[in-house]
């Protein structure tokens, strides 16, 4: 099916949908802004990336995974099940800073989705300052505790 039609059918009622004080959001984890429309719902398109944050551990440089989109394929998932289809999504933990996330995002949309690109790496951006922040509290509040 193509992604017009897809959208038609589940612009208005499909898993990720928010309704709240006449706003209507997502919750989709390939959409980075957060905004049901056609251009950010990521579950439709073909290569989605999006950016989520990690449970990560006290002092822990990287809270970031990049989870994109594999293509939709028919795969057998047990031998008494039939083939069913579904949408299959890689987990990228980041390891090496975020700088080689921002990286495989730029290489992930190329020239295509540059709208799409600067939401991935806007929200990449957020997460990262949110993180620093919430370290450096855990810092001093450690430090408060020794003293």
């Amino acid at each position: 099916m193509s992604q017009s039609v897809l959208w038609e059918v589940v612009k208005g009622n499909n898993a990720f949908l928010v309704k709240r004080n006449g706003l209507t959001l997502s919750t989709d984890p390939f959409n980075n802004t957060g905004v049901q429309t056609y251009s950010s719902t990521g579950f439709i398109t073909k290569n989605a990336i999006g950016v989520v944050p990690t449970q990560s551990k006290v002092n822990q440089i990287n809270n970031v995974n990049l989870v994109a989109r594999k293509s939709t394929k028919f795969q057998q998932v047990d031998r008494k099940t039939k083939n069913t289809q579904s949408v299959y999504a890689s987990t990228l933990s980041v390891k090496h800073g975020i700088h080689t996330a921002s990286r495989v995002i730029r290489k992930r949309f190329g020239t295509r989705r540059l709208g799409l690109q600067k939401a991935a790496l806007r929200k990449l951006v957020k997460l990262n300052r949110a993180n620093a922040v919430r370290r450096r509290n855990e810092i001093a509040a450690t430090k408060a505790q020794k003293k």
